[in-house]
């Protein structure tokens, strides 16, 4: 039997961004879930930060059984790092998808750097969103705000626990979609090469999972 694949969505996104990959897999008779994180997509509400996404996909897999296969996407590897060391037993596979990989005690604000910490609160004051980070780009309109908070919430966890998990990571090169984040995604990249774990490169650009659904399937799987 296949594990469950639970997906976790980026930044200003929602469960809309893995459609195509849990199109595929359902035709395969492969269970899996991307939920909408707690205050943003279907799931906007109060004020949260960080922990409250790892709760909610912590409560998916305590309602799953068996292994776990788990895949964050972009801001979405912060939560499942944290996943990933909460319910190290059942992850199966663990995969970042262009995403950010904390070490130990880092919040994300920590790998984006003041500067860009600094734009991103004054962006969101500007706006008139004090706690919700308005998207700033405009290539799709189910982008939403994102949760202040969740900037600033660091991760803990045994970089050696991590690597024991053989992660995989899959970097997107297109040159053609560089944005704000590209050169932070490039230092994660270089990093987790660094640490020993497997990697892929896939000439997409941000969003392989629409792109390049059938080139990211066949690493997934």
């Amino acid at each position: 039997m296949n594990a469950k694949w639970i997906f976790i969505h980026g930044g200003w996104g929602g469960s809309w961004q893995w459609t195509p990959v849990q199109e595929r897999l359902n035709h395969l008779g492969i269970d899996s879930s991307a939920p909408d994180l707690p205050g943003m997509g279907s799931a906007k509400g109060r004020q949260i930060d960080l922990t409250d996404f790892i709760d909610h996909i912590s409560s998916i897999i305590g309602q799953s059984e068996g292994s776990i296969n788990l895949a964050g996407f972009s801001f979405g590897g912060m939560t499942a790092t944290a996943v990933a060391e909460r319910h190290r037993d059942r992850i199966g596979k663990l995969v970042y998808i262009d995403a950010f990989v904390p070490r130990s005690g880092q919040s994300f604000s920590h790998i984006a750097g003041e500067k860009i910490t600094r734009q991103i609160k004054a962006y969101s004051h500007v706006m008139g969103e004090e706690n919700m980070i308005p998207p700033f780009f405009e290539t799709d309109s189910r982008y939403c705000s994102h949760p202040l908070k969740t900037l600033f919430t660091p991760v803990h966890y045994s970089d050696s626990s991590l690597d024991d998990l053989n992660p995989i990571y899959i970097e997107c090169t297109s040159k053609d979609d560089e944005w704000t984040f590209t050169p932070l995604l490039r230092k994660v990249a270089r990093s987790v090469r660094n640490r020993g774990w497997k990697t892929f490169t896939i000439p997409s650009d941000h969003m392989p999972m629409y792109t390049h659904t059938e080139e990211l399937l066949k690493i997934l799987l």
